[in-house]
Order: C-alpha cells, then structure tokens, then sequence
C-alpha cells in the first residue's frame, strides 16, 4: 500500500513538472506571437499568421504572412513571404523565411488558407448543437490570425482570431503547408530578387 502511495505521488510530481515546463514554453511563445504580429518587413504589418505550441513536446513556432511590393503603382509588382521562428524547451530559437519567388508552394499555401471553412458561432445549449464535443486533450494548440478577414454579404472587414487543437481545420490546413514548405525556408530574409531556398 505504501509503495502504492509513493508510486502515485511520483505520478503527480511528473505531471506537474511536465506542466509546469510546458507552461514556462507557452508564456515565451505566446509573447513571440504578440510581438511577431507587430513585426514591420519593408515598412509593412504581417498580413496573418499561425502559431503551433506544443503541449508535452513543448516545440514551439510563430509563422507570420507578409504581402512585399516592388517597384511603383500602378506597374507595382507583388509577392509573399512567410517568417518562421521556432524553439523548444532548449531555449534555442531560429528564424527562417519562405518566399513565393523562390519557392510557388508559398502562394499555394496562401490560396489554401483562403478556402479554410467559415467557423460558426456557437452559444451553448441553444439553437444548433452537435453529438461530438470536438475536444482533444494535451496535442498542439494552434492560434490562426488574418487582419483583413472579410465576413458576410458585403464582404465587410472584420478583424479573425481562431485556436484549436490538433482536429481543427487550421492545424489540419497548416500540417499539410508545412510539409508543402519544407524545402522553401531560407536563414536570410527575402531581398531585391527571388535568392535561393535552403538547403
């Protein structure tokens, strides 16, 4: 019985520390995220972004979309850009950037995170309710931004901040991005001409 008792006393410590160092990598995240969402390239706001922190692996990355113009109006050309920057429980952050120019799965992935499903508001045991409760324990939280949403028949601007989990259409949409961006990220940020990808 007393072994019974020290092995679950064990059980508990570990979970809290495992707690307790994932939490330590969401507040570091979390706050590369707020900053990241003021973060100007060229003189420009990042247009959207997605951020993945991982729940026990405590990995971590903050992806911002910028649209970069070049040269003037109205022969002014444009493409886009994603900066990644990436950590885990080591401390160690990298930065890496992906440019349409260099590499075309950039602009897919932007075509395809227009096509994500509208979410639907949902007030709680009222009007349309459904069987599953769509919860997932632990996983990886994602937070996905656009700044210039548009929503309705007038197509208004509306600012849109959507999180979930593992199961959720952003995290399914960004997993397949992902490996569609492998092989575009590059250590130096996209310049006058298309440079060339990492290796």
């Amino acid at each position: 019985m007393k072994t019974l008792r020290l092995i679950k006393m064990f059980c508990v410590a570990l979970m809290m520390s495992i707690s307790a160092g994932g939490a330590m990598a969401q507040v570091d995240a979390r706050q590369i995220e707020s900053d990241a969402r003021d973060l100007t390239f060229e003189g420009r706001g990042p247009f959207g972004g997605l951020s993945e922190i991982g729940q026990l692996n405590r990995a971590w990355s903050v992806n911002t979309f910028y649209a970069v113009y070049r040269g003037e109006y109205p022969s002014q050309t444009v493409f886009w850009a994603i900066r990644r920057e990436a950590g885990d429980h080591s401390g160690e952050n990298s930065v890496v950037w992906a440019d349409s120019r260099a590499c075309p799965a950039v602009e897919r992935v932007m075509k395809d995170m227009e096509r994500l499903p509208a979410v639907r508001a949902d007030a709680v045991r009222l009007g349309e309710e459904t069987k599953n409760p769509g919860v997932v324990l632990d996983g990886t939280a994602h937070t996905f931004w656009n700044r210039w949403a548009r929503s309705g028949r007038q197509d208004a601007m509306v600012g849109l901040e959507i999180t979930g989990n593992i199961n959720s259409p952003i995290a399914i949409w960004w997993a397949e991005a992902a490996e569609n961006l492998a092989d575009c990220w590059a250590v130096e940020a996209p310049g006058p001409g298309a440079g060339n990808r990492a290796n």
